[in-house]
This record gives structure tokens, C-alpha cells and sequence, in this order.
């Protein structure tokens, strides 16, 4: 062998201490004397490089990161090439640089079969509790169809089978898409923005067929990732545009013409679902008109009507048409914003704030006045409705208690 065991030993303290230094995933020590055995054994015979594939799948199944896992095998490729005598002449280190490249593609082989098993998974919960069974059929057919599509690259994957592969213009989704999808999607912005995540979705699946097809798997690890984030973004705005519908289900206020609060839980509750997924972030605003009861005393309960209707006008002026506005009672209301975080919902608030300010009721031509005051919060999926409205609703009160006319978060 053209490497002495010390030497391959150094090398390999120095990958140790490269991992501890540089690596956010934790990395057993038996894992790295694996690697060490198997490149001992393939420095010997080629062949042997079919055991990285178990490996691969052994540090994808302990979620260890693949840009860390591929960043190893490079590490000890410049480091072995570095270390070879100085007799050896330059075919030897393409050689070595040759062999490495092939450990990469088949550790990230093995890697990349336990990720799609766990892909396959997720589209499995997306297609079960994502794409609920009271999905209105214009877009439940058309997410399953698309969930499929994804899902049966994946199995050809799995299965070293060739993917057949359609037109992003011919598939099921397509069709629909053209036809009763442009009908039903009355927002010209969503609706193309799903036709080019649709394109794009169907240009990387012949992308990763085609490395499937010259076993670069490498590659096809980054480009099937690609996929799964158009695929999730598709299913995030049909999911939108479904809660859309769900929500002229639910009576609107008729004086304000902002939805009830009977129909929060449930259209919250559905986007719970989808940031839970996507990993997209959720806020939501608690906002009432500051001394209201004035405004009814001084001017008359009709006037009160007035003001609030003006508040949700103002409100809807600066919400986009993915948010919602729900009447919780009296002068109180929720507002919901999904893909929204912290800050962004704290700029949203303000602007509404500046909004009611700078733009007074005139009722019977007389100038009133109104403020609000805000309670900004951003939410998680996993945390009880009630305690999201508490924590908001205790926002707000702060901005009472501060001077009122205030965003608290």
C-alpha cells in the first residue's frame, strides 16, 4: 500500500478534530473508524467502496447533516492526495481523486434511499392530515395528483426503476390547471405563481431523472431537495386558496364584513397545518378602538357602528389578500397572518396604526378621531389557541395601560 498506517492515522486525527471544530451534527467516533476500515479496504480493491452505501444510510438515519457527511470524504480526498509520497506521479492523484468521487456518489446513494423513504413519508402526512378530507374536491383531486406525481419518482428511485415521466402541460395537475384551476384560482398573482413552481417542478424531475438515470447521486440528493420545495410550495397555496373558500362557509359580521369568530379556530387551525410542513411562520394582531365608549357616548351608538366599520376598512386597506380579519365582539378583532413573522406583523400593525391616525371618521360632518391599540404575537403549531389569543390579548392590554394608540409585542 502506497499509504503507511501512521500516515492514514494522522489523517485521520485531523478529520476528528475537523468535526469537532466545524460540525453542528454530532458524529460517534465508532462512525469515523468505520470510514477509516472501509478506505482502507477500498485503497486495496475498488470493489470494496459498495460498503460507503450502508454508511450513507446509517448517518442519514442519525440525521446527520449530508453537506457536513460529503464535506468528510473531502476533507480526507485533499488530505490523501496531500500525502502521497513524492515519487508517485500525477495519474496516481487523479487516481485517488477518481476514487474518491465514486466513495462520495455511493455513500450519498445510501443517503439519499433513507431520505426518500422519509420523503415518501411526509407526502404520506401531507396527503392525510396537510390535505385535509374536507378539502373542497376543486383542490383536494388536483394535491393528490401532484402528492403522487412526487411520490412515484421517489418509489422509481427506490426501486432503481426508470420514472416515466409527462409534460408539466399533460400531467393531471397541468390539465387542471389550464382548465378548471384557472377558473377556480381568482388570483392572478397565486395563479401564476403555482403554473411557474409547476414548470419548475416538472423541469427538476427530468433534471433528477437524468442523474438517476448516470447514478450521480450526489446531485440528485440537492435536485430531489429542489423538488420538495416547489412541490410544498404548490401545496401551500392551494392549501391557502382552499381555506379561502372554507371561509365565505362561515357568516361574515354584517356590519363590519369581517369575519366571525366562530370560524377562527378552524381556519387557523388549517394553517397550523401547513406551517407545520412548510415551516412557514404564523402571527396574529389583537387590535380594539381606543375609548370606544366615548365615541358612542359622544356621538351616538350609530356613530360607534361607523367607526368600527371605518376600523375594518382601514385594516383591510393594509392586509394582503392572504390575511384574515375576524370580529371577536364589541370593538375587539383578530387579525391573522399567515407567512407572516414578528417583525413583519409588527410593521403590519403600525401601518394600521398610522393608518386610523392620520385618517378620522367623518360622520354628519363632523371629524372623529380614532385610534387602536395592538397586541402582536407570532404563533407555533403546536401551541393551544387559547393560550395564543391570552398572550395577544395581554399585549394589547399593555398598550391600554401604556397610553393607548400603541403596538405591544
Amino acid at each position: 500500500m502506497m499509504f503507511r498506517d501512521e500516515k492514514i492515522n494522522i489523517i485521520f486525527e485531523r478529520l476528528l478534530n475537523y468535526i469537532e471544530r466545524n460540525f453542528k451534527s454530532f458524529v460517534c467516533k465508532e462512525s469515523i473508524l468505520q470510514i477509516k476500515s472501509i478506505i482502507y479496504q477500498v485503497l486495496e480493491d475498488k470493489k470494496n467502496v459498495e460498503s460507503l452505501e450502508e454508511v450513507g444510510y446509517s448517518f442519514a438515519e442519525s440525521n446527520v447533516l449530508f453537506v457536513e457527511s460529503i464535506s468528510i470524504f473531502d476533507f480526507l480526498r485533499k488530505n490523501f492526495i496531500a500525502h502521497l509520497p513524492n515519487h508517485i506521479d500525477l495519474r496516481e492523484a487523479k487516481r485517488i481523486e477518481r476514487l474518491f468521487e465514486d466513495i462520495i456518489n455511493t455513500f450519498s446513494k445510501g443517503y439519499l434511499k433513507s431520505r426518500a423513504k422519509r420523503k415518501i413519508e411526509d407526502l404520506n402526512f401531507i396527503e392525510k392530515h396537510v390535505i385535509p378530507k374536507e378539502m373542497v374536491h376543486q383542490f383536494y383531486d388536483p394535491s393528490i395528483k401532484h402528492i403522487d406525481y412526487f411520490r412515484n419518482f421517489l418509489e422509481s428511485f427506490l426501486k432503481d426503476e426508470k420514472f416515466k415521466s409527462t409534460d408539466y402541460n399533460t400531467c393531471e395537475f397541468g390539465v387542471w390547471l389550464k382548465n378548471d384551476g384557472k377558473s377556480l384560482v381568482n388570483d392572478d398573482l397565486i395563479y401564476k405563481n403555482v403554473k411557474t413552481l409547476h414548470k419548475i417542478f416538472h423541469n427538476l424531475i427530468e433534471i433528477a431523472e437524468n442523474y438517476k438515470e448516470n447514478k450521480l447521486y450526489k446531485e440528485l440528493f440537492f435536485t430531489i431537495n429542489e423538488i420538495e420545495n416547489a412541490s410544498l410550495h404548490i401545496i401551500n397555496n392551494l392549501s391557502f386558496l382552499n381555506t379561502k373558500l372554507l371561509a365565505y362557509e362561515f357568516s361574515k359580521d354584517p356590519l363590519t364584513g369581517a369575519l366571525t369568530r366562530r370560524g377562527f379556530n378552524k381556519i387557523i387551525q388549517k394553517h397550523f397545518e401547513i406551517a407545520e410542513i412548510t415551516g412557514l411562520p404564523m402571527s396574529v394582531i389583537i387590535t380594539d378602538i381606543d375609548f370606544f365608549k366615548k365615541i358612542n357616548d359622544t356621538y351616538g351608538h350609530l356613530a360607534g357602528d361607523e367607526a368600527l366599520k371605518h376600523f375594518v376598512k382601514i385594516i383591510k386597506e393594509n392586509l394582503r389578500k392572504s390575511d384574515y380579519v375576524f370580529r371577536f365582539g364589541g370593538e375587539e378583532f383578530v387579525i391573522l397572518l399567515p407567512n407572516t413573522t414578528l417583525e413583519e406583523a409588527v410593521e403590519i400593525a403600525e401601518r394600521i396604526r398610522k393608518s386610523l391616525e392620520n385618517s378620522p371618521l367623518i360622520y354628519e360632518g363632523k371629524e372623529i378621531k380614532i385610534t387602536a391599540s395592538f397586541g402582536v404575537k407570532e404563533v407555533h403549531p403546536d401551541e393551544p389557541i387559547d393560550k395564543i389569543i391570552k398572550e395577544a390579548d395581554e399585549k394589547l392590554y399593555k398598550a391600554k395601560e401604556s397610553g393607548r394608540n400603541k403596538v405591544v409585542y
